[in-house]
């Protein structure tokens, strides 16, 4: 335990005809590389289709689940806690984390052969596992320095370039911090436009266009995920009654909430939960 304290990381493999992978980190980050078949992959609220040779970033505090298509998939994943990322980095620029955790989570990419960052992925996953499976002399040091490319790749992917649009959206999600941080801590309470716009000084309306252009969802649509995103995660990892969750993440009541799960979710709230079972 006390060597894990130090090193926060492990890697492990997965393969199955049904559910491939399903979990949820408090404070840990998951990159999943399929390596044979395909599989829907849902990431909080969202579900993309990733195949072989695909890599995933799984952000901290959402709720993911693997599942096959068709035939049997498999799949490797290294899993390593964010303080990795921040230890020793007293001069780290906590805009630029900040602009990494809302957009890592709000932009759910699909990493093919092609993209940008796709070779060094490919490049530091292979050489981790082979590390983490020989365990060779000082074998913690190769890994943990694939984990720093591996996220400086991803933060200069989620973070954006330099050119007109992204500084601008980078200027309005910093804009935005206040009231991203104050979903993030109400989210079970009412939430009104009119009095997120408030703190930012700004009309609703113009309040609305700028959060659905920089965030690339509406202040509702962005509400409603966290609440969702919090019910998953309370009917994976608690026995919670449904009632009493719709009521916790923020919902006036149970068929409301059954309703826009199932908006977004596909399916209801019971059946999801005794499909993790």
């Amino acid at each position: 335990m006390a060597e894990e304290t130090k090193f926060p990381f492990r890697m492990y493999r997965a393969k199955d005809s049904g559910i491939v992978t399903e979990g949820y980190h408090a404070e840990s980050v998951e990159i999943i590389e399929i390596v044979s078949g395909s599989v829907n992959m849902q990431i909080g609220t969202d579900t993309v289709e990733a195949l072989t040779g695909d890599f995933l970033y799984i952000p901290a505090g959402l709720v993911f689940r693997a599942t096959a298509i068709d035939c049997e998939a498999s799949l490797r994943a290294m899993v390593f806690d964010s303080s990795i990322i921040e230890e020793n980095m007293e001069n780290f620029d906590t805009e630029i984390f900040y602009m990494f955790y809302v957009q890592s989570r709000n932009k759910i990419t699909v990493f093919r052969k092609g993209h940008p960052i796709y070779e060094t992925l490919l490049a530091c996953m292979d050489e981790s596992y082979e590390e983490y499976i020989s365990k060779d002399v000082c074998y913690k040091l190769p890994i943990r320095a694939n984990i720093y490319l591996i996220m400086t790749a991803l933060l200069r992917y989620y973070c954006g370039t330099k050119d007109e649009l992204d500084r601008m959206v980078y200027h309005n999600v910093m804009r935005l911090r206040p009231v991203i941080s104050y979903i993030s801590e109400h989210y079970g309470e009412k939430i009104y436009i009119e009095s997120l716009a408030d703190m930012i000084t700004v009309s609703p309306d113009y309040f609305t266009k700028m959060f659905k252009d920089s965030i690339g969802k509406t202040p509702v649509d962005y509400i409603n995920t966290a609440r969702i995103n919090h019910a998953l995660k309370l009917l994976l990892t608690t026995d919670t009654p449904i009632n009493e969750i719709a009521e916790t993440v923020g919902f006036s009541g149970p068929n409301y909430f059954h309703k826009i799960f199932k908006q977004y979710m596909i399916t209801s709230p019971l059946a999801y939960r005794r499909s993790t079972k």
